[in-house]
């Protein structure tokens, strides 16, 4: 099961690269994630009582229908205090979910799921698939990206904004 669930998160990855709109290199924004960044990132969670694998299992066979899962993968966002390489890797697999679950549920129905988060959870996802565009122009949100993901950004989104990990990046 656990190959499976790796095996899913870098294909996922892999397709997301396929078709990034914009300007992020590659479809891997956080940098190359291999199985044993996956498997660091499960010992953290597991750590903090909580079976990332198992969860996004749940979140791909269901193509994104499940949407208690999904939350409670955002949910766990909260566990990251700096950009290190579980965050990295833990972004690398929020923002092929976009592009993956987006494309089954449509990313409308996606950012509501985001809106139905806690405050700090929705900036904090917000700021994990605002990062890649961030990280390559340094742009805050001016309302371009309505058009390719509607409801994702919210005019009143500031990248950054009360997030300890993405603090520094503004």
């Amino acid at each position: 099961m656990t190959r499976v669930v790796i095996a899913t998160f870098l294909a996922a990855t892999a397709i997301a690269a396929e078709r990034t709109p914009g300007p992020i290199p590659d479809g891997m924004p956080f940098g190359r994630v291999e199985d044993a960044d996956i498997d660091r990132l499960q010992e953290f969670a597991t750590a903090h009582g909580f079976d990332l694998k198992a969860e996004m299992a749940r979140v791909y066979a269901s193509n994104g229908a499940d949407e208690d899962a999904l939350g409670r993968v955002f949910i766990f966002s909260r566990q990251f205090n700096t950009l290190d390489k579980n965050a990295r890797s833990y972004g690398q697999i929020i923002y092929s979910s976009l592009l993956n679950i987006g494309e089954h549920i449509g990313v409308p129905a996606y950012a509501k799921i985001i809106d139905r988060q806690p405050a700090d959870v929705q900036q904090r996802i917000r700021d994990f698939l605002w990062y890649p565009d961030w990280h390559t122009q340094h742009k805050q949100n001016s309302g371009e990206y309505e058009k390719i993901y509607p409801g994702l950004f919210p005019k009143s989104y500031q990248f950054g904004h009360d997030d300890p990990i993405f603090a520094k990046e503004t």
